[in-house]
């Protein structure tokens, strides 16, 4: 239990980093689509259907690490939309500002995911896993044995000891797989920036 323990907490500060740059991420997103208003409308228009894009796959899907398992194009689309429109282009000092800006987002959003892409890796090795289901089956198969025949407040317990312990290793491997409480990590905040999106159209 206490090597199970020790996972478990692993993947809990591992999980928390990944929740934390995701917000940044996210964060970042909307800036960059409210930012585009100062340039002007159709700017907006084309950066807000990129980032839709981005949050609608999310949602479809229901895998809010979609983006870390497929290629996703968002922040050079992005980088192609400012590129189409100012390559060789003066422009007012506010104009200026909002670009510089939304350059500074795609920075800062393109290390976020690289982060996140590189968290979302440090997964818990097949041979530790093994490990995990060795003491897994040993625990169960020992408290089994204990006598219990006849006995009902002893069978309830070794009923409780086997679910708690399946269930420890049910929150492990989702944790793993960065699918415990995914709702609130991701779906949430997807739709935080959808709603943002929609209600400028």
């Amino acid at each position: 239990s206490i090597f199970t323990g020790f996972f478990v907490s692993q993947q809990m500060s591992r999980y928390s980093k990944i929740r934390e740059i995701i917000s940044n991420f996210d964060g970042k997103m909307s800036s960059t689509y409210r930012t585009s208003g100062n340039i002007n409308l159709e700017i907006q228009k084309e950066i807000g259907e990129v980032v839709s894009a981005h949050y609608k796959a999310l949602m479809k899907t229901k895998e809010w690490d979609y983006h870390f398992t497929h290629t996703s194009t968002t922040i050079s689309s992005i980088h192609d939309i400012l590129e189409k429109h100012f390559a060789s282009s003066h422009l007012e000092a506010l104009k200026t500002h909002a670009v510089g800006r939304i350059i500074n987002n795609l920075s800062d959003c393109e290390v976020a995911r690289k982060n996140m892409v590189m968290l979302y890796q440090e997964r818990i090795p097949k041979f530790q896993w093994f490990i995990i289901t060795f003491f897994i089956l040993v625990l169960i198969a020992t408290v089994s044995a204990i006598p219990s025949e006849g006995l009902i407040f002893e069978s309830i317990l070794k009923s409780a000891f086997g679910v708690s312990i399946l269930s420890i290793a049910g929150i492990l491997h989702r944790l793993d797989n960065v699918h415990l409480f995914e709702d609130f990590i991701g779906e949430n905040s997807a739709r935080d920036v959808l709603s943002l999106i929609e209600s400028k159209n």
